[in-house]
């Protein structure tokens, strides 16, 4: 009997990108039998992503460098073989779905790949007509994709790479930027697709609990290597062991959530204003998009505010900063009326961390993009240096100085989006998902210095899907529904009038 080749065979592989000293990938081992749910963690830039490309034959044919060893997907060799071969054995979607939408239908983006693989266009509507209905997404024919939500998108990224017909499908933090509710859709979808298929599936995660039931297999790296590998359950054992032994105190178990504690924090003694809004509305595209916003915040608190995707939160936060003007209503940050401010003037009290991190970096190194603002501001350089410096230590980036900053990883660039609104100290921070690509150690780490400027005085408001996290660590939290605020309160006061809304995913893990 002829044996079964594995759908993915990995040998002695190793990696570094041409700009950097230590290998991404590390002598890197595997074998993925046909069928199996692969799950793979690890902390942010230990090479799961390269992993991921080198898979994918990204690696070497698009993203050059120095590589050893050999992967094979399907029998064919990646480094050998044509990236177009390739595309019908393995698909990646990856991290930001947007980065690899090509066109502006979700029925031809379904298409594309397909009719570059000159198929007969009655197949390629039979493809795209499956692929659409494995996951769930054929009430989407004929919409544009860029007015899809944030779940949508990604459900037509995975629609895409089905449509070539893979053997391998990798999902690099499929739900990262997805709201509770999508991402219980696309995991459900995910489930349903392997259900229906039975292809080999390996997903990146970081947030083990969404994937864990569905898992076959679960791997760990560290520094571009495979340090534990096995069932599920008995690798995050393992995995638990180690952390303890490193002496570390964890925010909670990998693999598990925050258990059910919201809990009211303590208001300033005294409000120091920092933040208010009063009837603001504004849209765009001819379309209203806030409805009569009212808020306000003081300095010292850390305000969580939460929201299905599309129900306002980033158009609330671009106000403060002044990007965009109310239509009717008042913003004033810090005192300033956003609307008589320039934007400059506005950036030296708030600083703000947008939502993908490739939007906001300008400069060639770490060190200067660190430093970039602090430098603008016309701080002092022997000041600006030590702020920028510690302020990259602090991130686990100063190894990363002289690095251009889009080498990094996706939770690298995360961090470092904080680091360069740090160094000038502004009085108010508006923070876009600022835990997305992040393992919970660099969690930890980014919340302790949250606190610590909470402890300063400052104002922070945060945006973030990761609701448990919102419930343990911030003051107020803030539900946006459909524009307005249907929810201020504290924890546990927002718990329990969420819960009366009946929106269950978005209260705290394990609460009723």
């Amino acid at each position: 009997m002829k044996p079964v080749l594995p759908a993915v065979s990995i040998k002695a592989l190793s990696f570094s990108f041409f700009n950097a000293d230590r290998r991404a990938l590390d002598g890197i081992d595997l074998d993925i039998p046909e069928g199996q749910f692969v799950a793979i963690t690890g902390p942010s830039g230990c090479g799961k992503s390269t992993l991921a490309m080198a898979i994918g034959g990204y690696i070497p044919h698009v993203v050059e460098g120095r590589l050893e060893g050999s992967v094979e997907v399907g029998g064919l060799r990646t480094d050998r073989a044509r990236l177009a071969d390739l595309s019908t054995r393995v698909g990646i979607v990856q991290q930001d779905p947007e980065s690899q939408l090509c066109t502006l239908d979700v029925d031809d983006e379904v298409a594309f790949g397909p009719e570059n693989l000159a198929l007969p266009a009655d197949e390629v509507r039979a493809r795209v007509g499956r692929s659409l209905a494995l996951v769930d997404a054929l009430h989407l024919r004929g919409r544009n994709i860029y007015e899809l939500s944030g779940g949508e998108k990604q459900r037509v990224a995975i629609a895409s790479i089905l449509a070539m017909a893979p053997g391998v499908l990798i999902l690099d933090e499929p739900t990262s930027n997805l709201d509770p509710t999508a991402t219980a859709e696309v995991l459900a979808a995910v489930a349903k697709l392997r259900q229906a298929t039975g292809l080999t599936i390996v997903v990146i995660e970081h947030k083990l609990d969404r994937v864990m039931p569905l898992a076959d297999r679960l791997l760990i790296m560290d520094r571009g290597r495979i340090v534990l590998d096995g069932r599920p359950a008995e690798v995050l054992r393992q995995y638990r062991e180690r952390i303890k032994e490193m002496g570390i105190r964890l925010p909670a178990e990998p693999g598990s959530r925050w258990r059910c504690a919201p809990r009211d924090h303590p208001a300033p003694a005294e409000c120091v204003e920092t933040v208010k809004v009063q009837g603001l509305r504004s849209g765009y595209d001819g379309r209203e998009v806030l409805h009569d916003v009212n808020f306000k915040a003081c300095g010292g608190e850390i305000v969580g505010i939460i929201g299905p995707n599309g129900s306002g939160k980033t158009t609330f936060l671009t106000h403060l900063l002044g990007i965009r003007r109310p239509g009717q209503g008042s913003v004033a940050v810090c005192g300033m009326d956003t609307r008589a401010v320039k934007v400059s003037r506005l950036a030296r009290s708030a600083g703000y961390v947008f939502q993908n991190p490739n939007h906001q970096i300008f400069e060639r190194t770490v060190r200067g993009e660190a430093g970039f603002a602090c430098d603008n501001f016309g701080i002092g350089r022997e000041t600006c240096d030590r702020r920028v410096d510690e302020e990259l230590a602090r991130f686990g980036l100063l190894d990363y100085a002289d690095r251009h900053p889009l080498g990094l990883s996706f939770g690298e660039k995360r961090r470092l989006n904080l680091c360069s609104v740090l160094p000038h100290q502004p009085q108010v921070l508006l923070l876009d998902e600022p835990f997305v690509g992040q393992d919970f150690f660099k969690v930890a780490v980014m919340m302790d210095e949250l606190q610590g400027l909470k402890r300063e005085g400052k104002t922070i408001l945060m945006v973030s899907h990761d609701i448990d996290m919102v419930y343990r660590h911030c003051d107020r939290v803030v539900l946006f529904l459909d524009g307005r605020i249907a929810v201020d309160d504290a924890p546990e006061a927002a718990r329990t009038r969420i819960a009366a809304l009946g929106m269950n995913e978005y209260l705290p893990g394990g609460c009723p």
